[in-house]
């Protein structure tokens, strides 16, 4: 399947029909980051080049972009009271910036500042390309700004996007942009690239690699997991408390994992039960991410599925749950 998508861009690259505004979508952690960037250093290569050459100077200064610490890329700019603000981060190719959020949002600020950007000559490569990512993080406001700019778009400039989350994303964006989804990696690719051989851990991470390394090096998740999901209530509560205590980025990898547990239920079976609490979890992570504390979240997931838990299996073999 990743070959298949990377034949495909090969294609939009050699006969010069890559549209202005691509938009890659697909589950966390399957790689649509590298894929995107990847072929953005190819716009920008000075031997018009894809895969990207990697030796000209426009490749050297993607590659040093990657490598940078984010503080040492940051540009600002004004907003219209003169105000000093965040706009994106620019390396040092003058050809490329990469718009992503300050704290939680892209807002119309940084929008507009990559209007004057766009409309600015290329001074290095042949195009310009602006990067998003993540693209889902665009307030209503700035991505109504970039719709206006995707209208009618400068011949010379790419829009790359990067969404996890497609539906937060509003219908004329989507609609102006060539959509190319980036399927999960297999457990195949999976295994070959991180050297997992536990099946459940391939089969839990559901082709994101990030999932996949993350239960690689923290077993605990899975424990935690799986005890939420299956342990009786006195332990439920005592890991409640203890994942109080984790940062939001375990928690949030936590809640992922549950996630895909449940949908490991579901399709053994088939059970709507497991579906609506595949809707409380994907539910959870919104909640999260404005603070709902996470020990709620837990609870009210248990208790949609406390009746039918003895369904299926997580840990490779039968489980039950008192409570």
């Amino acid at each position: 399947m990743r070959e298949r998508l990377k034949k495909f861009l090969s294609r939009l690259y050699h006969q010069k029909r890559v549209p202005a505004s691509i938009l890659f979508y697909g589950k966390e952690g399957v790689g649509k980051r590298d894929i995107a960037f990847e072929f953005a250093t190819s716009l920008l290569c000075l031997k018009e080049s894809y895969p990207p050459c990697g030796n000209c100077q426009s490749c050297v200064h993607m590659q040093d972009f990657r490598h940078r610490k984010e503080e040492e890329l940051i540009f600002y700019g004004e907003d219209r009271k003169g105000k000093r603000v965040y706009l994106y981060l620019q390396g040092d190719h003058p050809d490329f910036v990469y718009l992503k959020p300050e704290k939680a949002e892209i807002k119309i600020d940084q929008i507009r500042g990559v209007k004057d950007f766009v409309y600015l000559k290329p001074a290095l490569s042949k195009r310009k390309v602006v990067f998003v990512e993540p693209a889902e993080s665009m307030n209503p406001q700035a991505q109504n700004a970039l719709l206006k700019v995707l209208e009618e778009p400068p011949e010379d400039t790419h829009f790359l996007l990067v969404t996890s989350r497609l539906q937060k994303l509003l219908p004329t964006v989507r609609s102006r942009s060539f959509l190319l989804e980036v399927p999960p990696l297999s457990e195949e690719e999976l295994r070959e690239i991180t050297g997992i051989q536990d099946p459940l851990i391939l089969e839990l991470s559901e082709g994101s690699l990030t999932m996949a390394l993350k239960l690689k090096e923290d077993k605990e998740l899975l424990t935690t997991a799986e005890t939420i999901l299956e342990g009786d209530l006195l332990s439920l509560y005592k890991k409640a408390l203890e994942v109080e205590k984790w940062d939001y980025d375990r928690q949030s990898m936590l809640l992922k994992l549950l996630l895909n547990m449940l949908h490991m239920k579901y399709k053994q079976t088939r059970d709507e039960a497991f579906e609506q609490a595949l809707d409380k979890a994907s539910a959870g992570l919104e909640y999260l991410s404005k603070g709902i504390r996470l020990s709620l979240l837990l609870f009210q997931l248990r208790g949609g599925v406390k009746n039918v838990l003895h369904k299926g299996k997580i840990s490779g073999h039968q489980q039950g749950a008192s409570g």
